[in-house]
């Protein structure tokens, strides 16, 4: 019984040191640098915070354009740059599709109601269902609505 909990110590430390290394090196200015024209990034410089596309990056500091302006900010002065992630809509929307699932299948089926005669007669089945795609694709469009993005961290001095 002890090997397999030894087994599984060892995994993990392999795994948290495989993720440890590959962090980024975040007091690296390179990385600043190689960030496209156009990102949305929130740089700190002091104890202000601006946020705006990358205009232009060089080893003397980076350009945020802020509009209708632009601000020149030394890379000697830049604390800390984070770039705005990718959108997670679609994800977000498939949460929201299973969970109104799951939820729509579990009320269908608990409401069923037998009935001989009926006009229109449904089994347990059908019921669980109905309720699955009607909540599903409420789940779905509640999720799609919801914004959600990341900010990462690329730099830090």
């Amino acid at each position: 019984m002890s090997k397999p909990k030894h087994v599984w110590l060892a995994t993990m430390l392999a795994v948290m040191a495989a993720t440890l290394s590959a962090q980024p090196n975040l007091t690296d200015w390179n990385t600043v640098k190689a960030l496209a024209t156009g990102a949305d990034v929130r740089v700190t410089t002091g104890s202000r915070t601006v946020r705006g596309r990358i205009l232009r990056t060089s080893d003397e500091g980076l350009v945020i354009g802020l509009g209708k302006s632009q601000e020149m900010c030394p890379e000697r002065e830049v604390k800390r740059v984070l770039l705005r992630g990718d959108s997670h809509r679609g994800r977000n929307s498939l949460i929201g599709l299973g969970v109104g699932a799951v939820v729509g299948a579990i009320i269908g089926a608990a409401a069923h109601n037998d009935c001989n005669g009926c006009w229109f007669e449904t089994s347990r089945g059908a019921d669980a269902a109905g309720g699955a795609i009607l909540l599903g694709g409420t789940g779905a469009a509640v999720g799609a609505l919801i914004p959600s993005r990341s900010w990462l961290e690329i730099y830090r001095q």
